[in-house]
């Protein structure tokens, strides 16, 4: 008999194969369309580059859709009751909604800042070089299938340790093209914010990165809080879990806020979301212990740390002045951001330890068929008297 599991991933594969192929026909078709009968160049306004960058943005949000849609339950989770899903199902999807928009939201800008960045390298590297039509679309389908076929096989095995590994390959891709499109190259002197005060490429890339940011943060709550809640025994433990989902999410939602009010526009809201991210932050580390008992020292520690390190940046800041205002938004982001990360990646610890003790108590089942059939007894085999 095959195995079923093996059944599946080789099914995967071959989906996976025939979206990877569909995207390559269509990104093809269109790239063929757009470019005409002029030659276009590698990157820049109206290049194959752009065409690429567009179209595997659209493609690879399309194939994670695919992918949620085609997993429906992750199988690393543990289903819901019967009873739970009749009383939570509006808002279970509702909430799968967001966790669907966020992860296709997430794929979609890390293929349009990727791609981009790399046909500007190839531009870089053949100077003066431009690409027929035939030889366009054939260059842009091959990208097409790249991120469908990629972007499909990741929303169909996500988990919160790979959610937690592309939140932070979207955070560095968006913040570094930000900074390196930046048309005021002395945008570190003011502060971090400063990149979403302008309406071009360094603007639009730095919010629209910190606004879906927000959204994946909030999908990595649910990700990460879904075996704590389903092995939650207790009203004191399942308050826990709320309120630690509760506090992610409350990041997430600020994180998003610092995107969508930049500072030159909304600076009231702009300070008042950023401060309650780092509030939120700060009352994580100091309650994690209580709310997820079993979690390690270690981090709790290392928390902590975090902590020290923000302040003694804070401080040398004002009013000692040794640093300046970027310099301290930085060091406060990334220790918030790894701290959250490295977070995720406890909790998913956390969950599998617990699946694990879950599955070691369980009793076997009864056995069927065959082999459950009580041995014949000595009556048993006794014929009958005629």
């Amino acid at each position: 008999m095959s195995d079923p599991t093996h059944r599946a991933a080789v099914t995967a594969e071959s989906r996976a194969l025939v979206i990877g192929s569909a995207g390559f026909l269509a990104l093809g078709v269109v790239a063929f369309l757009l470019v005409g009968r002029e030659p276009v160049p590698l990157s820049g306004r109206g290049s194959a580059g752009d065409i690429a960058a567009l179209g595997t943005a659209v493609l690879g949000a399309g194939a994670v859709v695919a992918g949620c849609v085609q997993r429906g339950q992750p199988s690393s989770l543990p289903a819901p009751s019967s009873s739970a899903l009749s009383s939570s199902s509006r808002g279970s999807r509702i909430r799968n909604s967001i966790d669907i928009a966020g992860l296709a939201l997430a794929h979609a800008c890390i293929f349009l800042l990727g791609w981009l960045a790399l046909f500007a390298i190839f531009q870089r590297a053949f100077i003066g070089a431009v690409l027929y039509p035939v030889a366009a679309a054939i260059l842009v389908g091959t990208t097409g299938a790249i991120s469908a076929y990629t972007a499909y096989l990741s929303a169909l095995s996500m988990t919160a340790y790979r959610l937690s590994a592309l939140l932070a390959g979207f955070l560095v891709t968006g913040i570094l093209t930000s900074m390196l499109t930046a048309e005021n190259p002395q945008w570190w002197q003011e502060n971090l914010s400063a990149l979403g005060m302008s309406s071009d490429v360094s603007g639009v890339a730095f919010n629209f990165t910190l606004i879906v940011a927000g959204v994946v943060v909030t999908t990595l709550a649910g990700y990460a809080t879904t075996t704590l809640a389903a092995t939650a025994t207790t009203s004191a433990a399942r308050h826990r879990v709320r309120v630690l989902e509760g506090g992610i999410v409350l990041i997430g939602v600020f994180l998003a806020g610092v995107g969508l009010f930049p500072v030159d526009e909304r600076f009231g809201l702009h300070t008042m979301v950023a401060s309650g991210m780092v509030v939120v932050f700060a009352s994580l580390i100091v309650r994690i212990r209580a709310l997820v008992p079993s979690i390690s020292a270690t981090f709790a520690v290392l928390g902590w740390v975090f902590l020290a390190v923000i302040a003694v940046a804070a401080v040398m800041w004002f009013p000692v002045g040794y640093y300046n205002l970027t310099a301290v938004e930085l060091i406060a982001a990334s220790l918030v951001f790894a701290w959250l990360i490295v977070l995720i990646r406890n909790l998913a610890a956390v969950d599998a330890d617990q699946l694990d003790a879950t599955l070691q108590a369980r009793p076997l089942s009864q056995p069927t068929g065959p082999a459950a059939r009580p041995a014949p007894t000595a009556a048993d085999e006794t014929p009958a008297e005629p």
